[in-house]
């Protein structure tokens, strides 16, 4: 069901805004042609192909950027004399795929270009995932594409095409593009004739063919696509009717096909009429759809029959539109040349007796709609004028009886007390007051009442003779006459007024929920909040108790994981509508045909082909049922909640997918350190090991001591990089403890020298600093093993008999440590990322540096002194420049360093 507001317009003398926004879309952008076809093999590329050959022998600058001919001769045959765009080599999963170039493509700048498989998913490593993402970039900037769809690829009719043909297609295309195409062109093909051509192998290779005949091509698939293939380009053809006439400004309708548009007017009349309209659309195989004006004077009773006649609707397989406006007629009329409508159906009944004096709906209908077809159904329950009024009072409720009666006192006393005073004129303002009052606070009924009333009171009271009804002098009938008039029709026009603030204020306090409910939707960030900002909502708007169920793994029917206000349990009778629900994706409980014996209604909540869950209101405990818009209101907050859960759903399922390849990545980096880091110097000291036990004999002492060394270097090299890993796993638990002491940076920078040892021997270190530097008040072992880290990684990067240079400074509050290599340096671009873990530069375990645990360990470690470390370009042509930061703090602020890490 939709909701729309109008203006009502009955004659189209110009274009309409709509036929000029559409045209203005199209200014400078591409052309989009579709070869639509029912199924594979119908000869859609062929067609294509063809067309191609054609506009190319005009002179047309027209390319091939990709045809699947799935190895089809008489495809490539086709292919030959057009110009075509080289294909770009892909590799996925160790095989390599030619894929569409599209930055060739754009490079070229044809004037068309063909695009085969619309709805075909592109190998990862291109600029978009789709196909059709690619051919949207093209007519953006102004190519014309021509390109290929089967129906089933339509998204739209997925579901359909699933339950023809028990296969659920996973690449579709949205709507907006067969919206978007200019032209479609519906390449057709009996399903004998294209059976026969799978079976001759050109749809598909043998092998693939057979499988496809005794699985998807099968005559009632075919036939069931077949269809939905003509529906797709009638549906399209239409569209184009409506655009062609509200371009040229033609008012219509043009009776190209027929439609029926029935016009419902809340009443027991409409349900009879619905079933005539679907009767007579079956049998002349014509679109129906119904409509209703509301005019802001519906009651209760109206709008439930409106919401019978909706669900009526629904069943039959309709579309019902609620349309706001002042007149019924113009509304109707003017939405019904919009639509192209051939065929107008009403019924012959009235809504109330004050509406008596108007002329009926039915007659100002044969006046005005006079291009289109109209038929009068009889209504089914005939009353007399005396029975309508009887109707039409009962419906009053009691404030528009009150308030009458109420009011009319008063006015009389008035009256009264004046009447020495003023001429009968005047007097009846005093009663025209009352009624505009009346209209005012309780609407049109009440003030056609209220005017009747005042009629009586006033010509018994205040004519000739007097308390009487009778009137004896000609002027004074002609008062009285006039003021009736004047107080029905200014009652009219007071009640409307009211109707349309009313409708303003409920349109204005729908909306502000609405918004308030997206903003809150919109910053929930997980899924319990959104389920708990939906359930509250919805119960503090519909006064009632509302509950959220979910079907985990270890579950077999849904359970209840949210519930507004407190904990609601459901009984087994709700359980097994709720389940229903979940499992058939429809509505079921309270207002349903389903269960309906319950307080509870239960509204899946469904995205795509999955379940996300099931609301559950329990509307049963209302005093009213839910009205129209009320109903469309909840509709469309549910909507709303499921698109929230959807999206943290989808926001839930990128977060484990990135943490599964977070942790694949480093899983791989880890492999490739264990392979390089460790087993490098493992096999140094088994090779120094084994030569000296098999050797021995053979060996000088110079020898053995030499072999030893190395033994003790690589163990002490092994060691440093499980230390490395140890420190990193501790720095990823937050299981590092800090245990800080005073201790000279010259002693922390001495210790890291020794620990290196051997590694320096090639290498000069330079160390400057002044001898006055503060003490740090840090973790001694952290600090060193982070300096180690750091010359460490400087060594392996300079040049033999290189130069390391350690600086040292305070600057205001913080120790500034800079150590500089003569190595390679680092490109700019990849300054912030030697920090990560486990960059090695994309070399892996082929690289000779290690596996880029060091500098990661260095960042965790002076960080969790509130530190930093950085790296910059060096000040000559070569190296690179590592700055430490580490905070300096006085005695004074140690008590509160202190007691900040014992709290942590």
């Amino acid at each position: 069901m939709s909701y729309k507001n109008t203006t009502s317009d009955t004659t189209i003398s110009r274009p309409t805004p709509e036929a000029f926004l559409k045209i203005a879309r199209q200014e400078g952008r591409g052309h989009l042609r579709i070869f639509l076809g029912a199924a594979p093999g119908v000869g859609k590329t062929s067609a294509m192909l063809r067309a191609a050959h054609e506009r190319a022998a005009e002179g047309e600058n027209i390319v091939i950027g990709v045809i699947e001919s799935h190895g089809r001769t008489e495809t490539e045959q086709l292919c030959h004399g057009l110009d075509r765009i080289s294909l770009v080599t892909r590799e996925h999963r160790e095989h390599q795929f030619q894929e569409f170039d599209l930055d060739a493509t754009l490079e070229h700048a044809p004037a068309i270009v063909l695009v085969d498989e619309l709805a075909h998913r592109n190998i990862p490593g291109g600029r978009h995932p789709r196909r059709y993402q690619d051919i949207e970039e093209l007519l953006d900037i102004g190519i014309d594409v021509w390109t290929t769809l089967n129906v089933q690829h339509i998204e739209s009719l997925n579901d359909a095409v699933a339950r023809i043909t028990n296969i659920r297609m996973r690449e579709t295309i949205p709507d907006s593009l067969i919206t978007r195409a200019r032209d479609i062109t519906l390449i057709d093909l009996t399903p004998e004739e294209l059976i026969q051509r799978l079976k001759q192998g050109k749809v598909y290779i043998p092998e693939q063919a057979r499988a496809a005949l005794d699985g998807f091509f099968n005559i009632a698939n075919l036939t069931a696509l077949r269809e939905l293939a003509m529906q797709t380009m009638a549906e399209r053809i239409e569209n184009d009717v409506r655009d062609s006439m509200g371009i040229h400004g033609v008012p219509g309708p043009w009776p190209v096909r027929p439609k029926i548009l029935v016009a419902l007017r809340g009443s027991t009349d409409d349900a009879t009429l619905i079933r005539a309209t679907h009767r007579m659309a079956e049998r002349g195989n014509a679109t129906w759809q119904a409509v209703y004006v509301d005019i802001g004077n519906a009651d209760s009773s109206e709008r439930s029959e409106l919401e019978k006649s909706s669900q009526l609707i629904e069943r039959l397989g309709g579309e019902i539109t609620v349309l706001s406006g002042e007149s019924r007629v113009g509304e109707l009329l003017d939405y019904a040349r919009r639509l192209n409508v051939t065929t107008l159906m009403v019924s012959r009944s009235e809504n109330s007796f004050w509406c008596n004096w108007q002329r009926s709906f039915s007659k100002q209908l044969l006046r005005k709609a006079h291009e289109f077809d109209l038929i009068v159904i009889a209504e089914t329950e005939r009353y007399k004028p005396l029975h309508r009024m009887k109707r039409s009072l009962a419906r009053l409720s009691i404030r528009e009886w009150l308030l009458p009666i109420c009011i009319l006192p008063i006015t009389l006393g008035l009256s009264l007390l004046i009447d020495h005073m003023m001429t009968l004129a005047n007097l009846s303002l005093i009663f025209l007051t009352g009624v505009l009052v009346t209209a005012v606070y309780s609407g049109t009924r009440s003030a056609m009442l209220s005017a009747l009333l005042s009629f009586l009171v006033y010509n018994f009271f205040f004519t000739e003779p007097r308390y009487t009804l009778a009137m004896s002098h000609r002027d004074q009938f002609i008062t009285v006459f006039f003021f009736l008039v004047v107080a029905l029709i200014g009652g009219q026009l007071a009640g409307r007024a009211r109707r349309q603030l009313v409708a303003l204020r409920e349109s204005r306090d729908q909306t502000q929920r609405l918004l308030q409910f997206s903003r809150a939707l919109a910053v929930a960030a997980d899924h319990a909040s959104v389920r708990t900002i939906g359930m509250s909502t919805l119960a503090d708007w519909l006064q009632v108790p509302t509950v959220y169920l979910e079907l985990s793994p270890e579950d077999e029917a849904p359970q209840v994981t949210e519930s507004y206000p407190g904990l609601i349990t459901l009984d087994n009778t709700a359980k097994q509508a709720a389940a229903w629900s979940y499992h058939q994706r429809r509505r079921s409980g309270h207002g349903s045909h389903t269960l309906a014996i319950q307080r509870w209604r239960f509204i899946p909540l469904v995205e795509g082909d999955t379940t996300l869950g099931v609301v559950g209101l329990a509307l049963g405990d209302r005093e009213a049922p839910l009205d129209h818009s009320q109903e469309i209101l909840t509709d469309t907050l549910i909507n709303q909640l499921s698109m929230a859960l959807g999206r943290t759903r989808l926001v839930n399922d990128l977060g484990t997918a990135k943490l599964a390849e977070e942790n694949e990545r480093l899983r791989s980096a880890l492999l490739s350190s264990v392979s390089h880091d460790l087993r490098t110097p493992l096999a140094s000291i088994i090779g120094s090991a084994s030569s000296l036990r098999d050797l021995d004999d053979q060996l000088s002492q110079d020898d053995k001591r030499e072999l030893l060394d190395g033994v003790l270097s690589e163990s002490e090299r092994l060691n440093r990089y499980i230390q490395n890993l140890l420190d990193m796993t501790r720095l990823g638990h937050g299981s590092l403890k800090i245990e800080r002491d005073w201790v000279s940076l010259s002693d922390l920078i001495n210790a890291a020298l020794n620990r290196l040892g051997s590694a320096l021997s090639d290498i000069r270190v330079e160390r400057d600093w002044a001898d006055n530097l503060p003490l740090l008040y840090v973790h001694p072992a952290l600090i060193e093993q982070a300096l180690v880290n750091v010359i460490e990684n400087a060594v392996r990067f300079s040049p033999y008999d290189g130069r390391i240079h350690i600086n040292a400074a305070r600057q205001h509050d913080d120790m500034i440590i800079r150590i500089t290599d003569e190595g390679p340096g680092i490109p700019e671009y990849l300054r912030e990322q030697v920090f990560d873990m486990f960059f090695t530069g994309g070399e892996g375990d082929r690289g000779k540096h290690g596996s880029g645990l060091g500098l990661a360990i260095c960042r965790g470690m002076i960080g969790a002194h509130g530190g930093s470390i950085d790296a910059e370009a060096n000040s000559g042509d070569t190296g690179t420049r590592i700055v430490i930061r580490l905070p300096l703090i006085d005695s004074e602020g140690i008590k509160q360093k202190t007691e900040g890490e014992h709290g942590r």
